[in-house]
């Protein structure tokens, strides 16, 4: 298993960053649910290295970009999300972000006001919430997509 930490965005994060936003596979679930244009993903890698919200994910070895994890403001509203490079999918990585996002966003924000919605159709994400133990409270959607709503706990 590949050993993860968590870190800021890097300038040097870009190209691996920009080829994430543009896989089709990634973005299903992601934003306007489709693979960003380049132009578009460059925009968005620029403004989150400017305005940091979720951690980088990163090879604890190598350094190596591997996704994101973290809260965002979407709307007003704490925003829980994890999303990693469609090469690393399958070893454990994103319930580890999670554990290791959710262990250091303790301490500076109240989890119970954080929102964590899993879409229907995302079967990996729904594992990694079971995983890791989070209780589904209600369905719901969002951004036209019908799925369930997660309480995140420790």
């Amino acid at each position: 298993m590949i050993s993860v930490k968590l870190r800021n965005l890097r300038h040097q994060d870009k190209e691996a960053v920009i080829a994430m936003l543009g896989d089709p596979e990634v973005m299903r679930f992601l934003g306007p649910r489709r693979a960003l244009a380049e132009d578009e993903a460059d925009s968005w890698f620029e403004n989150a290295l400017a305005n940091s919200t979720r951690f980088a994910v990163a090879n604890a070895d190598t350094d190596e970009f591997i996704g994101f994890c973290g809260v965002k403001q979407i709307d007003g509203v704490s925003d829980f999300g994890c999303f990693i490079r469609s090469e690393f999918w399958g070893n454990g990585i994103a319930a580890k972000a999670c554990e290791l996002a959710v262990e250091r966003l303790s301490s500076e924000i109240d989890l119970e006001t954080v929102q964590v919605f899993i879409a229907d159709d995302n079967l990996a994400s729904q594992r990694v919430a079971q995983k890791l133990g989070w209780q589904a409270t209600h369905n719901g959607s969002k951004d036209g997509e019908y799925g369930q709503y997660y309480r995140i706990t420790m």
